[in-house]
């Protein structure tokens, strides 16, 4: 029987092919939170700067300001959303990939665990049939 390493191989770097793009996926959603984030942390600096120091100015400014921020920030939640199905997606086809592999790798071992059960039994056989012919030529004598 033909062996199934090469497929095996074959299935292993698919999934760390992957692999390597769901860990690209995963680092775009972090510098997309990350941008997030600080247009948050920038809005909560800014108001707390404003509350210290209220000018009419400032007050017209920090709405500008806030509205700008306010939209990024939806912006980046849209792509946030669309990263996380694309996640979903990626994380379904690698399950999909391993479970492929693993049908491939029980596959393969069966097929060992039978070779080699053919072969001990051969052997067994083949043993039987010196241990018989030992006995014949014995009692032949």
């Amino acid at each position: 029987m033909a062996t199934l390493s090469s497929l095996i191989r074959l299935r292993k770097h698919t999934i760390d092919e992957k692999q390597k793009a769901l860990a690209e996926l995963y680092r775009q959603v972090e510098a997309f939170e990350a941008r997030k984030k600080f247009y948050q942390d920038e809005i909560k600096k800014e108001r707390e700067v404003l509350n210290q120091n209220p000018i009419v100015e400032m007050l017209a400014y920090f709405g500008l300001f806030q509205k700008a921020a306010e939209r990024d920030i939806m912006r980046i939640n849209v792509q946030l959303q669309k990263l996380e199905a694309r996640v979903r997606i990626a994380q379904d086809d690698i399950r999909e990939a391993f479970a492929n592999m693993k049908r491939v790798e029980i596959v393969q071992e069966t097929r060992t665990a039978q070779e080699k059960a053919e072969s001990e039994a051969k052997e067994t056989r083949e043993m039987d049939d010196i241990g018989i012919d030992g006995f014949r030529r014995r009692d032949q004598e």
